[in-house]
């Protein structure tokens, strides 16, 4: 003990810290807990041989740690955290820093991780730190010491009950802070909420590359991902980029056993901290187009989806740009630069793969296989492909002719390099994208599409006729798969949809596709199929154009804002079911089209809960939209999307095999009908819709800059028709109410008899769909600070409000924790619970900020908070 003093004196070092084993503790293990333990050995009540020695050398018990020691009878692992601080050189800071860890052991309100892995926290150890010395180097010591005051101060909130006298000590306190100083503070823990993020997706990234490849299926799956046109992504894309670099040093340093390269983090750091991480400026649909083919033609990402799979296949579609449903910004021309721009993308991956093939063939040319005039058509096809860098009238008979000129070269090669890899990848891709372009969908309000039968100028109409004649010889669908018919409410829809596609194009070959989204659609959609397949020259249509397959569109958003989550998700799974018996007997195959999102009000959550209850035909021909940072969550790498893809390839084949069948519980739907009608009320209650939406950023939408269509549909009064489904659940997410979600389901619940009670707990344990949606909801549930919503009330317009809602969310936990019959509300996801835990108090602090941003109408700080709480609920609506 007075070498170790030593070495600290002759390196100026301020402590000693070391894992003391308990000794003693395998004697009390029945009676007390291994923290029991050591408080009664600090207290003098127990003594232990190797603790009690180091306590009267001056050290301090600061925690307990498990695994310190494997096969220990004595220990059985346990040791005390123990800490030294020098009295020469640590600070009076350092002093009461131990203090403060002292007094958080002591007191029980330590939060120890149980399920987050070690790698994990070592993870975001090195990252937050590498970013706290940078907001030191460049912003000095004093700003430095004011984010670690508030970050303690939240930190010592976390174990303690959460309540508004707690939240507003720190709201006072931040109001005083000048204007830069709360910038640069919601600047600071929004990266840091982001920079967690990034470390999970690395240590997610590197506990995939460990695992053993998917199994080959008899029959693969065809995923079918459709990137929407309306992104939520709020970062600056230049942010975005930082932070995948971040990732990539983070993933090195995994690999390398924790050695990190401190100098390139440092300088990600450093160059993440100087640049804005909201956007300045709204974007365009081009620049939607940017980011997302940013992602997806990533050559890493590109080569994967390209490369062959032993379960499954992976194809995409985009809206950027086809997209006409409510915004003013696309039209043909848009629509054709769009297509321009995945046309760049495609070309300069086959300029690459020609040129590796040609570099390769060099080696060999003068050998005895004499490949010199291989070599030199390759440099033919070079050359031509600069007569596809732009998409005009005609296009597809120059995209045939050039396909037809490769595929001469392939006969005429040796079969030995037939086989080389960028052929594979290059054959793979003419196979995807026939037209050398990322295939787009057309989407129009079922009411533009009836004026556009007698307006030739109409935008959707001028779109659907540019298309034609640009594919030429090709297949239009090559370019665009198909037109989607938003609002469709009867089968006129369907039929006036048809007769514009086929005026417009002058063929029949472009796929229809209603989109089921409101209550009265879900409901009649097996009526209007029924009603427009009647007609033989429509179901001829379908068997010989449409290769038999009929594609339906399922709208979870506005279907969900309209009637409630558990309702909308009721009609969903009803009508997926009928359509599927419909089409089915029909011998059509029923194509399903999932228009969810990323967050739970919009459809979204994990894929086994997302699933589970789907159809069969629903299940084997899955296709869903990706949308806004979920592209960028999803695509990050190789190994991640590989991972969704691999576990919903999983997730589908057991459900395939156990071929659920889908019961309407009349319990349940009792409860469905009573919560829609409790969650209408509110709604429809325009006043108390107001007030409630005053109680979020809902009147700065228009600054958010998160899209290129308008956040709120032209209205003079504030109506559920009125907002977007996307920016309708933003809101309620920043506020962390999460109000939608969970509205009128508990009081809904304490309506059923004891007996229907009891039958719902039972159809929770084997009903997918129940079981999908009680776990859903008990997520959600977790996310909500109530606390932190009450921040946002005015007292004097909300009197009793506040109390009545804050009763009906007590009300909804008590269901959710009833029907599973566990206090836990993350019982099947205990990390997700931790997760959260852990990152709440950082969102906290955003939550207030913001509501200062309001209040002083500060549209840059407002932007810099409502993207750190989008970083810190992990979607922004």
């Amino acid at each position: 003990y007075e070498g170790r003093r030593k070495l600290v004196d002759k390196y100026k070092l301020k402590r000693i810290r070391a894992g003391a084993r308990l000794r003693g503790y395998s004697k009390y293990k029945d009676k007390l807990t291994p923290t029991e333990y050591v408080k009664q050995v600090i207290q003098g009540q127990i003594y232990d041989p190797t603790l009690s020695f180091q306590l009267n050398n001056d050290f301090k018990v600061i925690d307990v740690a498990p695994n310190y020691l494997f096969n220990d009878p004595e220990s059985l692992g346990y040791a005390a955290v123990i800490e030294w601080l020098s009295p020469k050189y640590s600070t009076p800071r350092d002093f009461e820093k131990q203090k403060k860890s002292i007094d958080l052991f002591l007191s029980g309100e330590r939060f120890v991780p149980q399920f987050l892995p070690r790698e994990l926290r070592r993870t975001v150890r090195k990252a937050t730190t590498a970013f706290g010395q940078s907001i030191l180097d460049i912003e000095g010591e004093a700003f430095y010491h004011k984010v670690e005051y508030y970050r303690e101060k939240l930190k010592a909130l976390r174990n303690k009950s959460l309540n508004k006298k707690n939240l507003d000590d720190i709201y006072q306190k931040l109001e005083k802070e000048n204007k830069q100083d709360l910038f640069r503070l919601a600047h600071a823990f929004s990266l840091q909420l982001e920079i967690v993020n990034v470390c999970e997706a690395a240590y997610r990234t590197w506990r995939l590359r460990q695992k053993p490849p998917t199994q080959a299926l008899k029959k693969k799956l065809n995923l079918i991902y459709v990137l929407t046109a309306h992104p939520t992504e709020a970062r600056n894309k230049n942010v975005v980029k930082t932070l995948q670099n971040i990732q990539k040093l983070l993933i090195e340093g995994i690999d390398s056993n924790f050695l990190f390269n401190d100098m390139a983090l440092g300088t990600q750091m450093k160059l993440l901290w100087l640049q804005p991480f909201s956007k300045e400026k709204k974007p365009s649909v081009l620049d939607e187009a940017d980011y997302v083919y940013s992602l997806i033609f990533d050559p890493e990402i590109l080569n994967y989806i390209l490369d062959e799979k032993p379960a499954f296949d992976i194809r995409l579609r985009s809206w950027v740009g086809g997209d006409k449903d409510g915004n003013p910004y696309v039209d043909k021309d848009v629509m054709v630069m769009c297509l321009n721009k995945s046309r760049t993308h495609l070309l300069q991956f086959l300029y690459r793969n020609l040129l590796r093939l040609q570099d390769d063939l060099h080696l060999i040319s003068h050998s005895k296989y004499r490949l010199k005039n291989q070599v030199d058509l390759i440099g033919l096809l070079k050359a031509d492909l600069r007569k596809l860098e732009t998409i005009s009238r005609g296009d597809g008979t120059k995209v045939k002719s050039w396909v037809a000129k490769y595929k001469s070269l392939l006969k005429s090669l040796n079969p030995a390099i037939a086989s080389h890899q960028s052929l594979v990848q290059m054959n793979k891709a003419l196979e995807i994208f026939p037209a050398l372009v990322l295939p787009i969908e057309l989407r129009e309000d079922s009411s533009l599409i009836l004026e556009a039968l007698t307006q030739p100028q109409a935008p959707i109409r001028k779109m659907l006729h540019e298309l034609s004649q640009i594919a030429g010889p090709l297949a239009m669908t090559s370019y665009a798969r198909g037109l989607i018919i938003s609002h469709c409410e009867s089968d006129q829809d369907i039929e006036n949809a048809a007769q514009l596609a086929e005026m417009a194009t002058k063929s029949s070959i472009m796929p229809i596709i209603p989109l089921f989204e409101s209550r009265e659609a879900l409901m009649s959609g097996k009526n209007i199929l029924k009603n427009w397949l009647k007609n033989k020259k429509n179901y001829y249509k379908v068997k010989r154009h449409w290769a038999g397959k009929f594609e339906v569109m399922l709208g979870y958003s506005d279907s969900a804002k309209q009637v409630g989550i558990i309702s909308s998700r009721f009609l969903i799974a009803k009508s997926m079911h009928e359509l599927d018996k419909t089409l089915t007997s029909l011998k059509l195959k029923p194509i399903f089209f999932h228009g969810s999102g990323g967050s739970v009000a919009r459809g979204g959550g994990s894929i086994k809960e997302q699933i589970s209850w789907w159809s069969l035909s629903a299940v084997e021909n899955p296709k869903m939209t990706v949308q806004g940072e979920m592209i960028q969550r999803q695509f990050a790498n190789k190994e991640i999307l590989n991972s969704h893809c691999a576990y919903f390839t999983l997730e589908a084949l057991r459900r395939k095999i156990s071929k659920t069948r889908y019961v309407v519980s009349p319990d349940l739907y009792k409860l469905e009908k009573l919560a829609s009608q409790a969650y209408v009320d509110l709604v429809k209650n325009g006043p108390l819709l107001t007030t409630l939406l005053k109680t979020t950023p809902y009147r700065y939408l228009d600054i958010l800059k998160i899209g290129s269509r308008p956040s709120k549909r032209p209205s003079d009064h504030v109506t559920l028709d009125s907002l977007r489904a996307i920016p309708w659940v933003l809101c309620w997410t920043q506020s962390r109410s999460l109000l939608p979600t969970w509205w009128g389901i508990g009081s809904a619940w304490k309506k059923l008899t004891k007996t229907e009670q009891d039958h719902l707990k039972i159809l929770f344990t084997h009903d997918p769909f129940f079981s999908s949606f009680v776990k859903m909801l008990s997520f959600s549930l977790a996310k909500v600070e109530m606390d932190v919503w009450h921040m946002y009330f005015d007292k004097a317009e909300t009197g009793d409000l506040f109390h009545q809602l804050c009763h009906e969310y007590k009300l909804a936990v008590e269901f959710a924790r009833d029907v599973s019959k566990q206090n836990s509300l993350l019982w099947f996801r205990p990390w997700l619970g931790e997760s959260i835990r852990l990152r709440t108090t950082h969102i906290d602090i955003l939550n207030l900020i913001q509501i200062i941003a309001m209040k002083k109408d500060d549209e840059a700080l407002l932007r810099e908070t409502i993207v750190g709480i989008a970083c810190g609920m992990m979607t922004t609506g």
